[in-house]
């Protein structure tokens, strides 16, 4: 039988082990252990946009994801990322899960969906109540009406 000491040190001996394994084959970004080959160091000074209390990626890595809309696997590369959290300024827990393709779909989809609410506005209420209802300038609302007559 063994006393209560043993006891503790063979689970300590145990928990180092865990956690030396764990530590090499864990690539997790915000860990602080080194930056796994192939992936982009994150600028730290550029990603302070985004109010969040956790803690912002060290570097990026090539994420697989499946698209939402068709069910394509894809991968969001590393430079990818870098562009859309530093450059563009998104969203630090915000993930990719659209291909290229659905979302510009998404993105016609939305843009007529747009074009044919203004028009019924300007239809009902007339330009000026419309540019006052949407906070938009009556130029911009012409302007908008003769681009949707050419197309």
């Amino acid at each position: 039988m063994k006393s209560g000491r043993q006891r503790r040190d063979e689970i300590r001996a145990r928990r180092r082990v865990r956690s030396a394994i764990e530590q090499r084959t864990s690539y997790d970004p915000w860990e602080p252990q080194g930056i796994p080959r192939g992936a982009l160091r994150a600028d730290p000074a550029k990603l302070v946009h985004d109010g969040t209390y956790g803690p912002r990626p060290r570097f990026y890595v090539d994420t697989r994801f499946t698209c939402m809309d068709c069910g394509r696997h894809e991968v969001w590369t590393a430079f990818q990322q870098k562009w859309w959290y530093e450059e563009a300024k998104g969203k630090i827990d915000s993930r990719a899960n659209r291909c290229r393709e659905c979302r510009r779909k998404r993105r016609m989809r939305r843009s007529q969906d747009r074009r044919v609410h203004m028009e019924g506005l300007m239809t009902k209420y007339g330009v000026e109540e419309t540019a006052r209802r949407s906070g938009q300038s009556i130029d911009v609302l012409m302007r908008l009406r003769e681009q949707w007559e050419k197309s």
